[in-house]
C-alpha cells in the first residue's frame, strides 16, 4: 500500500468521505425549499394530501441513487491497496458513475403508491413522450453514435499516442446497456396504473411520475457523454490533435455536469406537456387544496 500524500487522498476522499456522504444523504428528506422549488417547475401545488407522497418519493430518489453507487466508489481506493487496475479500468470513475445512474433508473420504476380500488384513466393516453420529450430520448443515441463513430476513428486515424480499443469497449457497452434500461423504465412508468383518491393526488403523481422519467434519461445521457469524451481523449487528446480534442473534451465535460445537475435537482423536463394530464375536481374545490404553509 502506497503511503505518500497524493495516495492518501485518493484513499480518504472515494473510499471514506465520498461514501459517508452518500450515506447522510440517502436518508435525509427533501427539505421544504427543495420541495416547493420542484413544485414550481413542475406546476404543481402542495397541498394536504400530496405533501406526503411528493417528500417520500422525492427522498426514495435521493435513497436509490445514493445506495446503489455507494459500494463502487471503493474500486477508487483499490488501487492504492492493490497496485494498478486492468487497462480496461484505468479510468475507473464510470464505474461508480454507471451506479448513481442505475439507482436513477430503479427509482424511477419503483412504486409503492396505492391506486385505490376503482379503475380511472385519463381521456388522453399516457405516453412515453408525455413525460420526457422525444429530442431527449435520443440524445444518448445520438451520442453513442458519434462515439461509435471516434471509435472506429482511432484504428483509421491513429494519434500520436495511440490506446487500445480493448480500454474503451467496456464503457461504450455499458452506456448502451443504460441507454436500453433507461427506455425500459421510461416506457414503464408511462404504463404503471394511475393513483385515483383525489385529483390533486394525480397531477402530483403526474409530476413525479416525469420528474423519474426525467432522472432514468438524464442518466443514460450523462454516461453517454462520459463516453463521448473518453473517445474524444483517446482520438484526439494527444500530438497536434490536441487543438481540436481538448476544447471538445471541455464543451462535453461541461454537458455532462448539466445532465448530472438536473438528476440531483430533480428537475423534470418539459412541465408544460403535462398540462393536458393535469386532473380538476368535477364539482367545487378541492377541500384539501389548500397550500401546505412553511
Amino acid at each position: 500500500m502506497d503511503l505518500d500524500g497524493w495516495s492518501l487522498i485518493w484513499f480518504v476522499v472515494p473510499g471514506i468521505i465520498v461514501p459517508a456522504a452518500l450515506l447522510v444523504l440517502a436518508f435525509r428528506s427533501p427539505s421544504w425549499k427543495q420541495m416547493t422549488r420542484w413544485a414550481t417547475q413542475a406546476q404543481v401545488t402542495i397541498t394536504t394530501e400530496n405533501e406526503d407522497m411528493i417528500r417520500r418519493r422525492l427522498a426514495r430518489a435521493r435513497r436509490y441513487r445514493s445506495l446503489v453507487s455507494f459500494p463502487f466508489w471503493w474500486v477508487l481506493a483499490v488501487p492504492v491497496i492493490t497496485g494498478p487496475l486492468p487497462e480496461w479500468a484505468n479510468d475507473v470513475i464510470w464505474i461508480p458513475l454507471t451506479g448513481y445512474v442505475l439507482g436513477s433508473i430503479l427509482a424511477a420504476v419503483s412504486n409503492t403508491e396505492k391506486t385505490g380500488g376503482l379503475r380511472v384513466a385519463d381521456l388522453s393516453p399516457r405516453l412515453p413522450s408525455s413525460y420526457v420529450p422525444r429530442r431527449e430520448r435520443l440524445a444518448p443515441w445520438l451520442v453513442l453514435g458519434v462515439t461509435a463513430a471516434a471509435l472506429v476513428s482511432i484504428k483509421a486515424f491513429p494519434p500520436r499516442f495511440p490506446q487500445s480499443l480493448r480500454t474503451q469497449i467496456p464503457l461504450f457497452v455499458t452506456a448502451v446497456v443504460v441507454a436500453v434500461l433507461a427506455e425500459v423504465a421510461l416506457r414503464m412508468v408511462a404504463a404503471r396504473p394511475q393513483v385515483t383518491d383525489s385529483p390533486t393526488r394525480r397531477l402530483a403523481d403526474n409530476a413525479l411520475r416525469s420528474t423519474g422519467a426525467t432522472a432514468a434519461v438524464a442518466s443514460s445521457i450523462m454516461l453517454s457523454l462520459f463516453t463521448l469524451n473518453s473517445a474524444i481523449s483517446a482520438l484526439l487528446g494527444s500530438g497536434h490533435r490536441a487543438w481540436i480534442g481538448v476544447p471538445l473534451m471541455l464543451l462535453v465535460t461541461g454537458m455532462t455536469y448539466g445532465a448530472f445537475w438536473v438528476i440531483v435537482t430533480q428537475q423534470p423536463w418539459a412541465p408544460g406537456r403535462r398540462r393536458s394530464l393535469r386532473a380538476e375536481p368535477v364539482s367545487g374545490p378541492d377541500p384539501a387544496a389548500e397550500s401546505v404553509s412553511a
